[in-house]
């Protein structure tokens, strides 16, 4: 127990334990104005309240978050006008929520612009790094040609964009641009339009650049390929529900995300490129919820697993668009996942449960609620495993909660 100098002199506040004041002030962290009261009643109350007055804000509405905002920029300007360091405050804030804010106020699309106002607030700009992707050339290529095979096609009078799809006068053979010839002349390689399949036209043109950036990597000094790094004290984001911040808005802010182990962004019309950009920063993530996200599919939740390896609690409660795809690729990249689920997922079958039970050894709760084409037989299997098979996931992260006392009853081995 912390003992200070003035404990035995004074009033009975003085008086009171380190630890016995910090436990009841983290009880008024809900009454933002009552703990801003404790903070002005002594250098004491000051010292030990403040840490938590910051570290969790309460916004009850939208003129709250413009307040917060603008007190923050204006200890931004003041302290570090380019961006190079943070105000003392700014460094204690870890948890953002905004679902406490009414409908209308989550709807608002100045929300986003306030968002992005804190955020970059707390932002701090560190040495710039070199792109991994900029000298891993064979394994991007590789990806790039599959996943341009995997791009719909059409018949060419569909497809403005494909040669092919280009009418020429009657008579006439199709020439070369002035600035296509320059570069044959240069000696670069240029591929016939009518001739160049589509394949090879969205091939070329994503392994060109690639190939440049291979041939003069790995590089540690600053160049046209270095992204700049941030480095922040925010852990959590609470975006439920929050319309108002719109897949563009997070798109931008990724880079300054990286930091975020805990992600809620529940119900928010997220699509697959917005969870594909944001997987590409958030490498130290840990739970994160998608739930009620109509336009999620496969391949939204694969790219997310692929990149996001430390995640223990994923919630792609009716996710509609959910299959097996996306459970293969969950269970071959998610090896320490305690809390999974695919509740009113009609595409999740059998087979894609039967593959995640097997591949994550820390696996607690499944929650196969609702799924239709989940067979009993299956659930009773999860039983034997001692795995949760169904259980309320309507608040949020509450099947993480429930795994931990799940673990805490049934050790799983490590």
């Amino acid at each position: 127990m912390l003992v200070d100098s003035d404990m035995f002199t004074g009033t009975a506040c003085s008086r009171m334990p380190t630890e016995l004041l910090l436990e009841i002030f983290m009880l008024l962290t809900p009454y933002q104005r009552t703990l801003h009261a404790c903070v002005l009643t002594s250098r004491r109350w000051n010292h030990v309240a403040t840490p938590v007055l910051w570290k969790r804000p309460q916004f009850s509405r939208l003129s709250s978050v413009e307040l917060f905002a603008a007190s923050l920029l204006t200890a931004h300007r003041l302290i570090s006008p380019h961006g190079e360091r943070t105000s003392p405050y700014v460094r204690l804030i870890e948890t953002l929520a905004f679902s406490s804010l009414p409908e209308p106020d989550r709807n608002n699309p100045h929300l986003a612009t306030l968002l992005d106002t804190i955020v970059n607030c707390m932002a701090v700009v560190s040495m710039p790094t070199c792109d991994a992707s900029a000298w891993d050339g064979t394994q991007t290529s590789a990806l790039a040609l599959k996943r341009s095979r995997s791009l719909s096609r059409n018949d060419d009078a569909t497809r403005p964009h494909s040669a092919a799809a280009l009418p020429l006068p009657e008579g006439t053979e199709p020439e070369l641009s002035d600035k296509h010839a320059a570069r044959s002349s240069s000696g670069s390689e240029l591929l016939a339009p009518q001739t160049v399949d589509d394949t090879q036209l969205h091939y070329a043109a994503l392994s060109a650049p690639v190939a440049e950036m291979s041939a003069s990597a790995p590089c540690y000094e600053p160049s046209s390929h270095s992204v700049p790094a941030y480095t922040s004290t925010l852990r959590q984001l609470d975006l439920r529900f929050c319309k108002g911040v719109r897949n563009y808005s997070l798109q931008r802010l990724a880079p300054k995300l990286a930091s975020l182990t805990v992600l809620n962004l529940a119900g928010g019309l997220r699509t697959d490129i917005t969870i594909a950009k944001l997987a590409q920063h958030m490498f130290q993530l840990r739970r994160i919820s998608l739930a009620w996200t109509s336009n999620l599919t496969d391949f939204g939740v694969s790219e997310l697993v692929l990149r996001c390896k430390s995640v223990e609690c994923l919630d792609l409660t009716y996710c509609t668009q959910i299959e097996d795809t996306a459970m293969f690729a969950i269970a071959h990249n998610l090896r320490n996942l305690c809390a999974l689920s695919v509740a009113y997922c009609a595409g999740v079958t059998d087979i894609g449960v039967r593959e995640v039970m097997s591949a994550c050894p820390q696996l607690c709760v499944l929650n196969v609620a609702k799924c239709l084409r989940v067979t009993d037989r299956m659930r009773k299997s999860l039983e034997q495993q001692r795995i949760v098979a169904q259980c309320d996931s309507f608040e949020p992260f509450s099947i993480y909660n429930f795994a931990k006392k799940q673990q805490a009853v049934f050790p799983k081995p490590s």
